[in-house]
Parts: C-alpha cells; structure tokens; sequence
C-alpha cells in the first residue's frame, strides 16, 4: 500500500507545478486548481499543495468568501471526514468524483477508530441510505489498493472487517503531540511487556537450575550407591573366583583324578571279563547301558558297533554285532 501513496503524491505534481508557475494567480484560478485536483483519479494526499502561498492567499482578507470556501474544502479532502463536510453550508458543491473520494478518505479515518464498523454505524457517518451503496463503496476503495477488507452482510450486526489501511491521509493541524502521546504511551506499555518477558524468562532459567542441581544430586546419590554395592560384590566373586582357581589346582594333587574313573579303570577293578563269546559280549553291553544311566560318567569313552556280517553255520545265518569301547 505504501506503492498508494507514491502514486498519489506524484499525481499530484502537476497541480502543485502549475499553482507555482503561474505568476499572480487570481483566486478563481486557485479555486479552479483545488477543484481539479480533489477531482482528479488517484490524489490522496494533498498537504503539499496546501502549503503553496497561492492556496494559502484564498485565506486573506482580500480572497472573495465564496472562493475562499475552495480552501475549506482542500482541508476537508486532506484530513476532514464526510460528516465535518455536511456540518459546512457554505462550501462548494461536488461532482461525483469528489464525493465518491471523499467518502472513500472517510473510511480510512473511520477505519482507524476503535469503535466496530457495523453496517448500521458506516451507513451513518457516510450518509448511506442502503446497504448495498456501502458494499459499493467499500468494494471500490479495496479496488483502489486504500484498504484491506471484509464484508460480513451475514453476522449481526452486519460489519465490515478492515485489517490494513494505505497511509494517504494527512495529519490534522495539531494532531502531532496527541499523536507523540500515543506513541509514547504504547513505547511505555512494549517497555512493560519486554520487562515481564524478562523476568519470566529468568524466572524460568532459576528454575531449571534448581532442578539440575537436584538431578546431579540424586545422580550423585545412586552413583555412590552403585559403588558401594559393586565393591561388596567385588569382595565375594574374588572369594568364589579364588575358590574356583584352588579347585583346579587340585587337580595337581591328584585328589579331584581319583573321583573319575573310566569304564575300563572300573572293569580292572572287578576283574577281567570271563565266559564264552555271548557273555562277554553281554556283560559289555550292560556296562556300557550302566554308564549311560550314570548320567555321564562314560564321558571319555567312544562306542562303536560293528557288524560281523552273517556267518552261515549249521541251521541259518546269524547277525551279530561286536561293540568295542574305547578310552579317548
């Protein structure tokens, strides 16, 4: 929107060029010069061309008061509103185009108070008489690039939604310490609020440090307490590692190779294997069946069986099997 105002400022060159150029203008060429250029598309501003000497000689003595109203009407252009105009009964009328702008300048003012644009409240200050003329009023300033808006025909009340207005209008004639007020007022409520931010953010960081010295606290508390217990647990697997490391030492002494004896070490001690083929074959057999029950006590001790293959003799062939043990 600020592209807006650079527009109007240089459509309103040529005015100001001619109103400076021309020598000795007469009060009916400078009223003809404010009626053009209020009239004219895109002049929203018109604060520089009010402080030209030759606009300002309509405000003497000498100016004729019915040019001297064209001067009046400049002001209301620059900063006045709708309403202030109708409050006047001796301006100069205006064309379509003036009051369509002027009307379109209203409502950026109106814009910028805090009450809400409700149909009915526009329609009033506008001097509307539907409120189809205020959508078109406000369609053709959103088509102007003067405002941001949005029409709600349909809430209750009905109302019209601004959320940006150009910067086109000119300050009022001491306007600026109410102006300097505001701004000094709303720099003091920022100062406050930058001051509450701060002191919750640090508030906030207090916090946290209370907090992380309560972890390292409570981290410090299980750490020991994991120490204490991991060295009591140290003390009792050296025993038992020491007790494990004796034992095997044993084996040295020859304690721990007499309690493990192999099958054949206990076939030596009761005596060697007697009796015909069948027998011995037999009595291996359930030896080898006892240590399998011992639950390990053969270990060491690999089987085989091996077939003899069929011998024929006398009345039919017979399969019999040899098993050999053997100490690994």
């Amino acid at each position: 929107m600020d592209n807006v105002q650079s527009k109007a400022v240089a459509a309103l060159q040529p005015f100001i060029v001619q109103a400076q150029t021309t020598k000795a203008p007469s009060p009916r060429f400078v009223a003809d010069i404010i009626s053009r250029a209020t009239a004219a598309p895109n002049t929203y501003v018109f604060t520089e061309l009010l402080q030209l000497p030759a606009i300002q000689s309509l405000r003497s003595e000498k100016a004729p008061d019915e040019f001297a109203a064209y001067l009046t009407q400049l002001e209301l252009f620059a900063w006045g509103t709708w309403a202030e105009y109708q409050t006047y009964s001796d301006l100069p009328p205006l064309n379509e185009a003036q009051t369509l702008k002027l009307r379109q300048l209203s409502l950026l003012s109106l814009a910028a108070s805090p009450a809400p644009l409700t149909y009915p409240f526009l329609m009033k200050e506008l001097h509307l008489s539907t409120p189809q003329d205020l959508e078109t009023l406000v369609t053709s300033a959103v088509y102007a690039s003067l405002l941001t808006a949005r029409l709600s025909p349909a809430s209750k009340p009905p109302c019209v939604h601004v959320t940006s207005v150009a910067p086109v209008r000119d300050l009022r004639p001491g306007s600026l310490p109410e102006m300097l007020q505001i701004l000094e007022t709303w720099g003091k409520r920022c100062t406050g609020v930058v001051t509450e931010i701060e002191g919750q953010i640090k508030s906030i960081k207090e916090e946290a440090a209370v907090r992380k010295r309560k972890e390292v606290g409570r981290q410090e508390i299980v750490d020991e307490a994991v120490w204490k217990e991991g060295g009591e647990g140290g003390v009792g697997g050296g025993s038992i590692l020491s007790g494990i490391t004796s034992g095997g030492n044993n084996k040295s002494g020859g304690g721990r190779k007499d309690s493990f004896k192999s099958p054949t070490e206990d076939r030596k001690g009761k005596g060697s294997l007697s009796g015909n083929k069948r027998d011995i074959q037999e009595q291996q057999s359930d030896e080898l069946e006892e240590g399998d029950e011992d639950g390990g006590v053969g270990v060491g001790v690999s089987r085989m069986e091996v077939d003899e293959g069929t011998k024929e003799s006398g009345g039919g062939g017979r399969l019999s099997k040899r098993v050999f043990g053997k100490k690994s």
